[in-house]
């Protein structure tokens, strides 16, 4: 009786303490300041406020319960049932459940927590579930196996499935022993592509946590030395993209996948917990983080080198990467258009329809039945009547899902950062491709879209594109430090063709037009938006003026940064900006930048900075002041004062020196 009136004691503390830590879900920007607590102290803070959401039986509620095993506290078994159901279910997304059932069980090896009966339930969930398309049983509902988050994380469970039931009969009548030899040879594959061409999914706010969570099982628990070691390699290296794309905790570069609940403003980010547990900038936002909550429990630790990248932000950085493959280039890297597996790599990049490519996914498609309401018909007619017209294919890329390759540049000082994707795919259709972002302070961003919804949408929907996530039409768009351009080139005859700035009058400290220019202030840190064409403050349901709208099909914006320590004064800053000269001829732009120089940039044209061209592709993997990484290189080396970090994919090994 004495241990139980402990134990419930013991919860009521817990569940007090994590109150006081989180009373303000979404604190005031002091929050984010860098680290305010060592890692072992966030961990612990991070791990209390997990456990505290203890009677979650949903999709992910198995994190909460994964973070009270590690903690030593009783676990809701219950609310694993919930998660247990959820699989059964056999809907998209229970590949993430999975991942946290199996984190459960191995964590639980040691722990020895479980009961008998649980551990049967959980046995018998693995067991029958469904890894991959190839397995015969035909899915009853939609299931996504080919996107690049759920591919490794398909791999990943069963690899860790057939670990644990080595000789145990699965549902499609092989033994674990088959599924660790399937799952290891998909598993290579998804790893060599990830070191040499990093994700499709670019900096993702929202997927990039799934990625650290197929990673981090990995790397805890796979029997295999050299998927382990990859794998922790790996974690470093996701973490080093982060590092270097975030401002004081928020993730404010361009995405390659997002969603509107993850961009208006920092606080709702799935990668914010993350952040603020491996850098200590940030906010624990969610309390069954997939990601979050593995690294949490994991023992892989984060190296100094980047944690100290992370929060540099005296350090003014101009960061150049590339992320991803144009599929022409796929000979160049040894990849064929006839293979299977290398199809894998197209369809993680969601290039199902490349005219490259079309004829294997379809024969994917019919093989497994898998994607079966794709109309590759269509597109293959699409592609015929171009030859038929041209010769030639002169558009292969039709497709909105497309995630090609990423040249990514991000500006970062000490009051602002500035990032954007360079010259993506402009004039083709898009899906949640987030071009560019200013951001200036947890709630001050910036950012501009055509939309692909007339309204925002009610919380929990998610339309791709949306109100503000992704682009109905992809922008031409092009930075240079401080200065970024983006031209809309939309079909008057479209629906919704006009493009908006996400720009919340209420997040900053002050707001003054002048001209075509717009210009924000929050604290030190200044933001001015030119538009070519007029544009209106449109006032939402609830009252708030956030956007600024243009309603014209074709139209150039010009943002610009700026600081205190720059300008002297807001006021400066307002009066030197708008003073520049600015000349628009059709979808040409010639900008005199009062911190940059002279500006030329154009609709397919290049952008030119005082007379001399810069390229917009082709850039090295990673290129900052802290190193330059080729791309498809299998070594990174990271200098951060007088430490230097090195991963060398190769030998499976990091060094620091």
């Amino acid at each position: 009786m004495k241990k139980l009136s402990f134990m419930i004691l013991s919860l009521c503390v817990i569940s007090i303490k994590v109150m006081a830590q989180t009373e303000n879900v979404f604190p005031k920007d002091t929050y984010w300041t860098s680290p305010q607590k060592p890692y072992v102290d966030r961990r612990e803070l991070y791990l209390n406020f997990c456990a505290a959401n203890n009677n979650d039986g949903s999709r992910d509620g198995v994190f909460s319960q994964v973070a009270r095993l590690e903690l030593g506290l009783p676990v809701n078994e219950n609310a694993v049932r919930g998660t247990i159901a959820v699989v059964g279910e056999n809907k998209d997304c229970n590949d993430f459940s999975v991942g946290g059932l199996v984190r459960l069980l191995y964590l639980d090896q040691n722990k020895h927590r479980l009961s008998e009966k649980l551990r049967d339930e959980l046995e018998a969930c693995l067991t029958n579930f469904k890894y991959w398309w190839d397995e015969p049983e035909k899915d009853a509902q939609y299931r996504c196996y080919h996107t690049e988050n759920h591919q490794g994380l398909y791999h990943q469970d069963e690899l860790m499935a057939g670990q644990l039931f080595k000789k145990k009969l699965f549902k499609d009548g092989r033994t674990g022993a088959y599924h660790i030899n399937h799952a290891k040879l998909l598993l290579d594959k998804w790893l060599s592509y990830r070191v040499r061409f990093g994700y499709s999914e670019w900096l993702s706010n929202n997927y990039l946590e799934v990625d650290l969570l197929t990673l981090s099982n990995l790397y805890d628990f796979a029997e295999d030395h050299d998927i382990r070691d990859r794998a922790g390699l790996l974690i470093d290296m996701t973490l080093y993209e982060m590092a270097l794309n975030n401002f004081h905790g928020v993730f404010g570069s361009t995405h390659g996948r997002t969603y509107n609940r993850s961009l208006t403003g920092g606080r709702q980010e799935a990668t914010s917990s993350i952040s603020k547990l491996m850098f200590g900038a940030g906010i624990f936002n969610s309390p069954r983080s997939l990601g979050a909550v593995s690294l949490a429990t994991s023992s892989y630790r984060c190296p100094s080198v980047i944690e100290n990248i992370a929060n540099d932000y005296g350090q003014t950085i101009d960061h150049k990467e590339r992320q991803s493959i144009n599929i022409d280039d796929a000979p160049r890297y040894g990849l064929s258009y006839n293979n299977e597996l290398d199809c894998h790599l197209y369809w993680g990049m969601q290039e199902f329809i490349n005219p490259d490519v079309i004829a294997m996914s379809k024969r994917i498609s019919e093989k497994y039945d898998v994607w079966p309401y794709r109309d590759y018909q269509h597109y293959e007619q699409l592609y015929a009547d171009q030859r038929k017209q041209f010769g030639k294919i002169v558009n292969p890329n039709l497709d909105r899902y497309a995630l090609s390759e990423a040249n990514i540049q991000t500006y970062r000082t000490r009051d602002y950062m500035l990032s954007s994707v360079q010259r993506y795919r402009p004039g083709t259709p898009g899906y949640q491709q987030h071009v560019w972002q200013a951001t200036l302070g947890t709630d001050a961003v910036v950012f501009l879209n055509n939309p692909g919804e007339s309204t925002p949408e009610p919380t929990g929907k998610e339309s791709s594109p949306a109100y503000w996530a992704g682009n109905k039409i992809l922008p031409d768009a092009a930075q240079y430090k401080n200065v970024l351009f983006c031209i809309y080139n939309n079909n008057a005859s479209d629906h919704q063709t006009y493009s908006h700035a996400y720009f919340p009058k209420s997040a900053f400290d002050e707001v003054v037009e002048k001209g075509n220019w717009t210009f924000g202030r929050k604290g030190d840190a200044f933001i001015a938006l030119y538009s070519q064409n007029t544009t209106n403050w449109v006032t939402s349901s609830n009252g708030e003026q956030n956007e600024l709208r243009s309603a014209s099909p074709q139209n150039s914006w010009i943002c610009e940064m700026g600081s205190r320590s720059q300008w002297g004064s807001f006021d400066s800053f307002v009066n030197k900006i708008s003073s520049g000269k600015v000349k628009c001829d059709a979808l040409n732009i010639c900008y005199n930048s009062p911190s940059a120089g002279s500006l030329k940039f154009g609709w397919k044209q290049p952008l030119s900075v005082n007379n001399k061209q810069l390229a917009l592709t082709g850039y090295p993997r990673f290129e900052n002041l802290y190193g330059k990484t080729e791309f498809a290189s299998d070594r990174l080396a990271i200098k951060y004062k007088n430490q230097t970090l090195v991963l060398d994919f190769n030998k499976n090994k990091r060094e620091i020196r």
